[in-house]
């Protein structure tokens, strides 16, 4: 596992992360405290990026099968580079632009990078790979909050924003000249069309295998939505940006030990009964937030919670995308997982966001029985097929 392939990859993303990160926890407070507009305004301002992440996931899934892993992600980098620029405007159509370039890139990097994990690892370490890949962002993210709610602090939006631009573009020129391309770059699939490719996807998604994989994907990544818009706002208004920024610190270093948990566990046991009890998790934690909206405390105990048991829950989709998906469209495979999860986010804030001038509890409360039935879907696809024979 410990190759150079992947701990460049995994060094690189972590200090994407660490810049950007800040910029995606902290937007809606953003709006809020600079732009004077609601958690809706903001649910309605990411909602066409979100989808477009989403869609270009497709694109960015067929041109990594097509021309490679490592191209890919070079160039999903890049919506990372303009970041910075949100905190630096304030001028609505400018950062609807901003983040609608971010979209498009964030569907490459998503295809590039997960599907490069995929291939620079042996299958029998991808479950604490995943981990550790993941973790690289979890990290980055908690050390980005921390950082920048103490710069915001003293400084404001404006210097932070400044500084991610040419951060970004010194790790983009790392990527350029450090990051190798895979072996399998170079193999016979490659030869095929692009329409070729796209093709595929229409083949994999007559696979029940691969809807029950969608379905465990769209469906808690709704509630993750929910509460990624949500929560920041709930603490942040009660308590201001620091402590809405340590927030974001904590539930992301809870998110790193259940990652590395999870990653040991899935390559003992497997990955679908870990993606069954974390569904259950996150479901209970749903509807625990519906009754605690007037808590901080147990929106901090429960918001923490959730951030934890949502990553563990990413965290065994790479090892379901290796295994349902032929090493031909592992790039597809990873398109079409993330289209389910930028789908799922964009209802979870859209709708989320909406139900908050209705009444708060039930943003979560929605939430919570639509992560029940991804209990289920994931229950039906523990048992459904034999990890070991790789057969339905």
């Amino acid at each position: 596992m410990w190759n150079h392939k992947f701990i460049l990859l995994c060094l690189i993303l972590f200090g994407v992360g660490v810049v950007t990160a800040p910029i995606e926890l902290l937007f809606p407070v953003y709006v809020e405290d600079a732009l004077d507009e609601s958690a809706w305004f903001t649910a309605r301002l990411k909602a066409i990026p979100i989808l477009l992440g989403g869609l270009f996931a497709l694109a960015g899934g067929a041109l990594s099968d097509r021309f490679g892993r490592r191209r890919t992600l070079i160039v999903g980098m890049t919506g990372a580079l303009i970041a910075g620029a949100v905190f630096i405007t304030r001028n609505p159509l400018i950062i609807l632009g901003i983040l609608c370039y971010q979209g498009v890139a964030s569907g490459f990097k998503t295809a590039g990078g997960q599907s490069y994990l995929i291939e620079s690892v042996d299958e029998d370490h991808l479950g604490l790979a995943t981990a550790i890949y993941f973790l690289t962002m979890t990290l980055s993210g908690a050390i980005g909050n921390a950082v920048a709610g103490e710069l915001i602090e003293k400084f404001g939006y404006t210097v932070v924003g400044f500084c991610v631009i040419p951060l970004v573009a010194l790790l983009i020129i790392t990527a350029m000249l450090f990051l190798p391309n895979l072996q399998g770059d170079a193999t016979e699939h490659r030869r095929e069309s692009l329409a070729q490719i796209l093709v595929g996807y229409l083949k994999m998604i007559q696979r029940r295998e691969i809807w029950l994989l969608l379905g465990i994907r769209f469906l808690p990544t709704y509630f993750w939505g929910t509460v990624s818009l949500l929560l920041p706002l709930l603490i942040y208004r009660a308590t201001g940006v620091k402590t809405a920024a340590y927030y974001g610190t904590l539930s992301l270093l809870f998110a790193a030990l259940c990652k590395i948990l999870t990653g040991r566990i899935c390559d003992t046991i497997g990955h679908r009964l870990p993606a069954f009890v974390a569904n259950c998790l996150i479901a209970l934690i749903a509807f625990g937030l519906a009754f605690s909206v007037d808590s901080i405390v147990l929106l901090y105990v429960f918001g923490i919670l959730a951030a934890g048991f949502a990553w563990s829950l990413s965290t065994t989709m790479p090892r379901f995308i290796n295994e349902l998906c032929r090493l031909e469209e592992k790039g597809r495979g990873v398109g079409i997982t993330h289209l389910a999860w930028s789908s799922g986010f964009l209802f979870g804030q859209l709708i989320g966001g909406y139900l908050e001038h209705v009444h708060i509890a039930l943003s979560f409360a929605v939430a919570g029985g639509l992560v029940s039935i991804s209990a289920v879907l994931a229950f039906l696809l523990w048992l459904g097929r034999d990890e070991n024979s790789g057969t339905f």
